[in-house]
């Protein structure tokens, strides 16, 4: 980048309210904090059990400012997914983006899958009960729904699933649900198995590229994401095993600072 940017000169002041409040309704962190909190532990295993008990443990009551995630983007070069600084270039890619929110980054995504079995009719007409649902409703599900019964359990896994998508990880301002948000519900047997680090990097790169051909003031997708792959490499170096245990530390720091 030619101009400094807010990071680099150390600024963390807010944005219009306006411009905050499109930003935030894309993505926040803080929402899946505090249901997560609010959670039985029954429903909290089966959280971890899924492969995203990672995330929502690490996962703090906080806010940023949202000129930091979008210096982010604005230093983000889609051509070589790479973010450019004064201070040096870090690469972005599907594994980092995986192992930044802990969540798996090996093997093909579950519309990939779905495509190569055949997929009973009832599961399809499962999913698209969900397609219109809002986050509100989603939450509901979440904290509502008992696990007294398969159906419950399989129920529950089905709204996580897609609540910690739409709040958190692939999040845009589209109400009805996409067909490859979708499809990640269509079996639920083992959510963890499925390449989260490809979907959710796939979906902040169209949401990037997007932002910047139309010049809209945000974009979809995990924007954090950047954020904590640009403190692990300037601070730690990429350390895979030490990822986890610092974005905690981070949101401490910079939210008290």
């Amino acid at each position: 980048m030619g101009r400094k940017t807010t990071m680099e000169k150390g600024k963390g002041k807010q944005s219009d309210v306006q411009y905050d409040k499109c930003h935030r309704t894309r993505c926040s962190p803080s929402e899946l904090a505090k249901t997560y909190a609010g959670l039985s532990n029954k429903k909290k295993a089966l959280v971890h059990e899924m492969g995203f008990g990672a995330l929502a443990e690490n996962i703090s009551n906080y806010n940023f400012s949202n000129l930091i995630m979008m210096e982010l983007v604005d230093s983000f070069h889609i051509l070589d997914s790479t973010i450019r600084t004064n201070i040096g270039r870090f690469k972005v890619d599907a594994t980092k983006v995986g192992h930044a929110l802990g969540l798996n980054a090996t093997g093909a995504l579950y519309r990939q899958k779905m495509l190569k079995k055949e997929v009973p009719r009832e599961q399809y007409e499962a999913a698209d009960k969900y397609r219109k649902k809002p986050l509100a409703d989603l939450r509901d599900m979440v904290t509502q729904i008992q696990l007294d019964t398969e159906e419950g359990i399989t129920n529950f896994k089905r709204a996580f699933i897609l609540y910690v998508q739409k709040a958190v990880l692939c999040p845009n301002n589209s109400k009805p649900l996409s067909p490859k948000t979708l499809s990640t519900i269509l079996d639920v047997t083992n959510p963890r198995a499925m390449n989260w680090g490809r979907h959710v990097y796939s979906f902040l790169l169209n949401g990037i590229t997007e932002m910047k051909k139309k010049n809209l003031k945000s974009a979809d997708g995990y924007v954090f994401a950047l954020l904590i792959i640009y403190f692990q490499e300037t601070h730690f170096g990429w350390i895979l095993k030490k990822l986890m245990l610092n974005l905690h530390g981070w949101c401490t720091g910079m939210t008290a600072s």
